[in-house]
C-alpha cells in the first residue's frame, strides 16, 4: 500500500473526487506544510488543507493521481492563501522526482505553475466533522453505513470513501455494488437507490417549475 499527500484548495472536494477512484483504499483530510504548532480548522496557522490517500499501486499509479491533481484545479493562478495553496508533499525521492516532472510539464505548457513540491513533515488529521464531509450530509446513507460499520468508519472505510464520492455524483451505484458485493450491504444499496430516486424527482419538479414560470 502506497500513500500520497497534497493540497489543492478546500479539502472537502478533493476527498470526494479522489475517494471514488478504484485502487484508493482510504482517504483522510488534514493539515500539513506548517511549522507554527498544531493547527485546527478554526486556526490553521501556517498550514495547508491537504488530502492524504492510501492506495493500491497495482490498481492506481502515482502518475494517474498526479494527472488528476493537475486536471482538477488551476495551478497557473497564484493561491489566495497558504491555507488553500496548491502543493504536493513527497515522502521519497521517487515521489519528488515524479512530482517535479509534472510541475515542469505544466510550466512548459502554460509558462507558470504555482504548485509547490515539498517534503512531508507532519500531517495533522482534521476534526471528524471534516472527514467525508459530503457523506456526513447525505443523512439516510450516512446513518445506514454507520449502523453497518460502526462509529469509526469515516476515516478507515474504503466504502465510506466511495460513498463520499457518489454523494457528489462521482461514479455510479452499479460500479459500487460490483466492488462491494457483500450481502450485508443489500440494505444499504436500497437506501441509496431511494435517496437517488428522490433527488432525481426533486430535480424534475424544480425543472417543471422553471418551465411553467416562463
Amino acid at each position: 500500500m502506497d500513500t500520497v499527500t497534497f493540497g489543492m484548495g478546500c479539502f472537502w472536494g478533493p476527498e470526494s473526487r479522489f475517494g471514488y477512484h478504484p485502487g484508493v483504499i482510504r482517504t483522510r483530510v488534514g493539515y500539513a506544510g506548517g511549522k507554527e504548532g498544531q493547527p485546527t480548522s478554526r486556526n490553521t496557522l501556517d498550514y495547508t488543507e491537504t488530502l492524504h490517500i492510501q492506495y493500491d499501486s497495482n490498481l492506481l499509479s502515482l502518475d494517474q493521481i498526479l494527472t488528476q491533481f493537475f486536471e482538477q484545479h488551476n495551478t497557473t493562478r497564484a493561491p489566495r492563501s497558504i491555507k488553500y495553496r496548491s502543493v504536493l508533499f513527497y515522502q521519497s525521492e521517487e515521489q519528488k522526482e515524479k512530482m517535479l516532472q509534472k510541475v515542469e510539464r505544466i510550466k512548459q505548457i502554460h509558462g507558470r505553475c504555482y504548485t509547490s513540491v515539498e517534503p512531508l513533515d507532519t500531517f495533522y488529521e482534521a476534526e471528524i466533522r471534516h472527514q467525508k464531509y459530503y457523506l456526513q450530509r447525505w443523512k439516510p446513507v450516512y446513518e445506514k453505513l454507520q449502523q453497518l460499520e460502526g462509529k469509526e468508519f469515516l476515516v478507515d472505510s474504503t466504502l465510506a470513501a466511495r460513498l463520499n464520492g457518489l454523494s457528489k455524483d462521482c461514479g455510479s451505484l452499479q460500479e459500487m455494488m460490483l466492488e462491494f458485493s457483500d450481502s450485508d450491504y443489500h440494505t444499504l444499496w436500497s437506501v441509496i437507490e431511494e435517496v437517488l430516486k428522490e433527488t432525481k424527482n426533486q430535480a424534475l419538479e424544480a425543472c417543471d417549475k422553471v418551465c411553467k414560470s416562463k
